[in-house]
């Protein structure tokens, strides 16, 4: 019986350590800095800069959109943006992209559709979501009604600016 009573009691004692360490990781995760390469975080600094872009917003996006794999395709959107190669070919042309998965490139075209949608439209919530593709997007920036997409990035892509700013 005493050994019964020792079993459910480390088991009981495995098991609030196991969730206080989960909770604990994802604290971690919500706080952490980007797990972004530091090869493309200086590529988001450079082509932010020149876009006048913030580069924790691009951050942002790539950890949503790719996880930070650039060779990520999900149909006609590739790389760490997702680019959409038919809808963004002319750009691809005036950019001189020629390899959609390439790093830079792909973050040299996020960031040139995201300044033109910051240009036509100001509204953060409303560039992500047309950024994301989502519906109804002009009407719901209008009434402030920002997808989740929406939300996650422009919450992640403060709390990066926050742990920049150390």
């Amino acid at each position: 019986m005493q050994n019964k009573k020792r079993i459910k009691w480390a088991l009981f004692a495995v098991s609030v350590l196991t969730v206080c360490f989960m909770v604990q990781l994802k604290l971690q995760a919500e706080n952490a800095d980007t797990f972004i390469s530091p090869e493309c975080v200086a590529y988001c600094e450079e082509i932010g800069g020149q876009y006048a872009i913030c580069p924790e917003l691009l951050e942002a996006i790539m950890e949503s959109e790719s996880s930070g794999n650039p060779k990520a395709q999900n149909g006609n959107c590739k790389g760490l943006m997702q680019i959409n190669v038919t809808y963004h070919q002319k750009r691809m042309n005036r950019l001189g992209v020629t390899d959609i998965f390439d790093a830079r490139s792909n973050i040299l075209l996020a960031a040139d559709y995201l300044s033109e949608l910051f240009l036509e439209y100001g509204d953060m919530g409303t560039v992500l979501m047309l950024y994301n593709g989502s519906r109804n997007a002009l009407k719901r920036g209008e009434q402030g009604d920002y997808t989740e997409y929406a939300q996650k990035i422009m919450k992640r892509s403060e709390q990066l600016e926050r742990l920049h700013q150390k």
